[in-house]
């Protein structure tokens, strides 16, 4: 399966979140999940102007896909927008965290800013399965289990570009790009726990058990890019299976 298919069939899949149903968040935590993720909602509502800008000279499939990418995307802050207005939150405009990561993305061409799409993917994956497993309402669960789906499709989808890209580049200039980009990786993990470490020990998610998932999820993902494989060969970085119900 050819990655606009996957992207097709994916759509075509969703999770039904009962909405109807209400969102139901303890007083103890509220503020504390209304902030959080009031911060990943404002990340995923980029509209792709500079990604597709930088894949230009990429080939049309490629660039297909990568609109159906930029829709899921979309899609999550949607549904991270529908959350917040359940809770009667506001949505925010500007945060630095947010500025920041769009700088850092610009700075370079586009395996630059996939690469540090990349970082936010890897940290999204644990965030979403920390809401996943650790919230009780039915509504954040399923809200949670779909975007935590997508984002294993976006990881393979990426790495895939990825690797391709940095085939035949040398050892050394891949290894060393590898280690600039885990300390990258590392830094941002430090500034997530930083602003929603409250939100993740809530649900059930330690600082070391945070520092040691994620830093599994930057192994898988960059031993798919750098390693040379023909497809990236981990189970965790190939297309997602579907097995929604109801």
């Amino acid at each position: 399966m050819r990655w606009v298919e996957y992207f097709k069939l994916n759509h075509e899949q969703r999770r039904v979140v009962p909405w109807q149903q209400g969102v139901q968040v303890s007083e103890g935590i509220r503020a504390d999940f209304a902030k959080s993720l009031q911060r990943f909602q404002l990340g995923e509502s980029g509209d792709g102007r500079c990604l597709r800008r930088n894949a230009l000279a990429e080939s049309p499939e490629y660039r297909e896909a990568l609109e159906w990418f930029i829709r899921e995307e979309q899609e999550h802050a949607r549904l991270m927008g529908c959350m917040l207005d359940a809770l009667k939150e506001p949505r925010l405009e500007w945060h630095w965290t947010d500025w920041g990561f769009e700088k850092v993305r610009r700075l370079m061409g586009l395996k630059m800013e996939i690469m540090v799409l990349l970082v936010a993917e890897m940290i999204a994956k644990r965030y979403f399965r920390a809401l996943r497993e650790g919230m009780k309402d039915e509504v954040i669960q399923g809200m949670a289990a779909q975007i935590g789906h997508d984002e294993e499709g976006h990881l393979a989808f990426q790495v895939d570009f990825l690797r391709q890209a940095f085939e035949g580049r040398s050892f050394i200039l891949r290894v060393l790009v590898a280690g600039i980009w885990r300390v990258m990786f590392r830094v941002v993990c430090l500034l997530v726990w930083w602003d929603h470490g409250r939100l993740l020990r809530h649900c059930g998610v330690t600082a070391e058990g945070f520092w040691w998932d994620c830093g599994l999820i930057f192994d898988e993902v960059s031993a798919g890019v750098f390693a040379g494989a023909a497809q990236p060969s981990l189970t965790g970085l190939q297309m997602p299976e579907f097995r929604w119900e109801g």
